[in-house]
């Protein structure tokens, strides 16, 4: 016994049950005895000794085992009578099982689960099922789950995508494999994704799906490379560009009128900051990658790329024949000079900081080198610019979705200076050029040049300024086509009302915060920010959050995102908010800050702050129109303590935790600079091992929200959109979305 048990306890532990069945194993006064005259058979395998306990079953418990072992190791008592059917039998078959320690039960609350004892248990169960039998039950439980799920499939997704696998039913499995790796991949379960897509690939290679094939390889590819699995994403993408054709071009038609309450105002990528900015100079401006749907990165000014084995060297190789809106030649040479623009540090771009990913990048942006050419990007020739990274940037592929990380036309600002984007001056690569620009239009208008492929209809996009409140009538009327709810650093359209069903609201992707400039005598003192933190009563924040905001309780990397740290927020504590004031020696008026739209929070904040602490607060708050005449330095002289926010540049918890808090970041507009957290993010940054470096920015987010109280998480904001029935193919997710060039209008 010991020689075939090989040291597998396991083995021993089912060959003692399986004696104790036979009768050879009898209990004596707390013992066992062994009765010589049972004859016995030792198994040579633990399979074997398995395959002989479940053969010994009734044919009723052998049928409920069996059946179950087609549901997964763990199961639910409802899918299982789903399956089967619900009777006394069936109770009475998992009580005899459990006490064979062939199942266990899981849980009881809120529905009764149950687990095999051993996963080999269930797989011996599983292949002891006939192929047609095995299939019926599939079925029968792909068919309950709908059932049971038919207005929130979402929950279950991956079982479905199972069984109808399992059942050969291979339109369902196509269906809810592509969705189910979609989903898992959206929320970070990267295993389960590549999982689903795995399975996936080769029923579409048997039904020859082309096109499909190459998006999931895409998808597929993306999730290997955010999991820091280069070499495997690399292959993938290879194979996707072998099955990759870019969509036929629609003819434009039809105008577009969009609602929104920032005006777009900054057509150069290198200086746009602010989310419309950026959409803007994404329908001016192609890049090398495109972001789709369900956040596919997909060709666009390049045909294919390479990435090394290490994560630190991308080669991408443009499409032939790429030309300026003058009838330029654009080249590889004009992606390396608007990296190396926005690096400049006599002019350097808003988010300059995003390129510190770059061989020297930092370095050269804060005057340590003064040598260009040993920036990690050079154009090897005219379509082929390479890459050099630093450390591993999982995001890297998100980054070339940036309008900054796109090609620049040298020439153009060679000759024309900071006027290249005027009107009558601009060159641009992408869909759309800026038609005409007033103070409250700015017109866009289709490129009758443009060889881009664009599947939209869209021939003309005007952009209105306008509150959402007043916007709305208009909408109903049928005389806007989209309103846009808006998202920069310091402005947010909180949705008047109830949610309406033509909204469109995404996860929560940005936050919001009171942001302190920590040179500042007042908000530089870490007490008087803790006793702050704790003096915020966040029911009564949610009493007055409106629908596309959701109360902060986790730290400033929102929930859509990978490395959200739950629970970390400081809680509402009075007696600790008392304590940390007393520490701080702080005694005065406080004034809290932020823009008009912000008035209900900054209200309900001012008034906690005042209950709990018995201090002297005002607020202050002014308009739009006033945020936008600030220059960025006028900011931190204009409050002090204000209210803020961040949304995503890139879907990685390094666009929160590096930009707004590392000491040489361009965008850290607090100010807040300590030693021990530049080595901590320095440390995720070098890390190359996904959960270490996730379990680092974990950390991270822990100190500058719980530690040192850098700023104070309020809310977590979905994207939102009011779109028509007849506007077609429109998504948002952090500072990428559809190109109006993609959007469809029925009239």
């Amino acid at each position: 016994m010991l020689g075939q048990a090989e040291g597998n306890p396991f083995y021993l532990e089912e060959l003692v049950r399986s004696l104790i069945e036979t009768g050879a194993l009898v209990t004596d006064d707390g013992g066992y005895l062994f009765d010589h005259s049972v004859p016995i058979e030792i198994p040579p395998t633990v399979e074997r000794v398995l395959l002989a306990r479940i053969d010994r079953l009734s044919p009723a418990h052998r049928d409920v085992l069996t059946a179950a072992s087609a549901l997964g190791r763990l199961f639910g008592l409802a899918l299982l009578e789903g399956v089967l059917g619900d009777g006394g039998s069936l109770r009475e078959s998992l009580h005899e099982l459990q006490r064979l320690e062939l199942l266990r039960e899981a849980r009881r609350w809120p529905q009764p689960e149950y687990r095999f004892h051993h996963q080999l248990t269930q797989e011996a169960a599983y292949r002891m099922i006939l192929a047609e039998h095995r299939r019926e039950l599939h079925r029968k439980a792909a068919e309950w789950l709908e059932r049971q799920h038919g207005d929130n499939p979402d929950e279950v997704l991956g079982l479905l995508a199972y069984h109808w696998l399992a059942a050969e039913n291979e339109d369902k499995a196509v269906d809810y494999l592509a969705r189910a790796g979609d989903k898992a991949r959206q929320e970070y379960a990267l295993d389960e994704a590549i999982e689903h897509y795995r399975s996936l690939l080769p029923l579409l290679e048997r039904r020859g799906e082309r096109q499909e094939i190459a998006l999931v390889l895409f998808k597929l590819a993306l999730a290997l490379h955010t999991s820091m699995r280069f070499a495997e994403a690399n292959e993938a993408y290879q194979r996707a560009f072998g099955f990759w054709t870019p969509p036929s071009s629609g003819q434009a038609t039809e105008p577009l009128r969009i609602a929104s309450s920032f005006l777009p105002n900054d057509p150069d990528p290198k200086t746009a900051i602010a989310w419309p900015n950026i959409q803007l100079c994404m329908q001016l401006f192609d890049r090398l990658v495109e972001a789709w749907p369900e956040r596919t990165i997909v060709p666009s000014l390049a045909e294919s790329w390479e990435i090394s084995d290490d994560g630190l060297r991308y080669v991408f190789h443009l499409r032939e024949g790429l030309r300026w809106s003058d009838g330029t030649a654009l080249t590889a040479h004009d992606v390396e000079f608007g990296i190396k623009r926005v690096l400049d540090p006599a002019s350097p771009g808003s988010s300059v900081a995003i390129y510190f990913a770059l061989e020297n990048g930092e370095d050269y942006y804060l005057g340590r080198n003064s040598d260009a050419d040993r920036i990690g990007v050079r154009a090897l020739d005219d379509r082929t610019v390479e890459f050099r990274l630093v450390a591993p940037a999982p995001y890297f592929m998100s980054v070339m979705n940036r309008p900054d990380a796109g090609p620049q036309p040298r020439h153009a600002v060679a000759e024309h200076g900071d006027r290249w984007t005027e009107p009558e001056l601009q060159v641009v690569s992408g869909p759309f050029a800026i038609a005409e620009r007033a103070e409250s239009t700015v017109i866009l208008r289709r490129r009758a040049d443009y060889t881009g492929a664009r599947s939209g209809n869209v021939a003309e996009v005007e952009v209105y300024r306008t509150a959402i409140a007043d916007a709305l009538p208009g909408y109903e009327r049928g005389e806007t086509d989209l309103i846009l709810a808006r998202y920069t650093p310091r402005l947010a359209d909180l949705m008047p009302g109830a949610v309406r069903p033509d909204a469109v609201i995404g996860s929560a992707a940005w936050s919001a915060y009171i942001r302190f400039d920590h040179a500042h005598p007042v908000s530089g003192n870490v007490e008087l920010r803790r006793a702050l933190a704790h003096a915020i009563d966040r029911e009564a924040l949610a009493a007055v959050s409106p629908a596309n905001l959701t109360v902060a309780t986790g730290g400033v990397v929102p929930p859509a995102l990978q490395g959200h740290t739950p629970e970390i927020a400081l809680r509402y504590e009075p007696d600790l908010a008392r304590a940390s004031l007393e520490r701080s020696g702080f005694e005065g008026e406080l004034e809290l800050a932020g823009m008009m739209v912000w008035d209900d929070i900054l209200g309900t904040i001012a008034e906690s702050w005042r209950d709990v602490l018995g201090s002297a607060v005002s607020v202050r708050t002014w308009s739009w129109e006033e945020e936008e005449a600030m220059e960025a330095g006028e900011r931190i002289q204009a409050a002090n303590i204000r209210v803020t926010g961040w949304l995503p540049g890139y879907p990685d918890p390094e666009y929160y935790l590096r930009l707004l808090f590392q000491s040489t970041s361009r965008t850290n507009e607090g100010g807040f600079a300590e030693p021990a957290f530049d080595e901590l993010i320095e440390r995720a940054r070098q890390e190359r091992s996904d959960r270490g470096r996730l379990e680092l920015f974990h950390e991270a987010d822990r100190y500058v929200v719980a530690d040192r109280v850098a700023v104070i998480p309020l809310v977590y904001g979905r994207s939102t959109a009011f779109v028509r029935p007849n506007v077609h193919g429109w998504w948002e997710f952090g500072k990428s979305s559809a190109s109006f060039a993609d959007l469809r209008v029925e009239r």
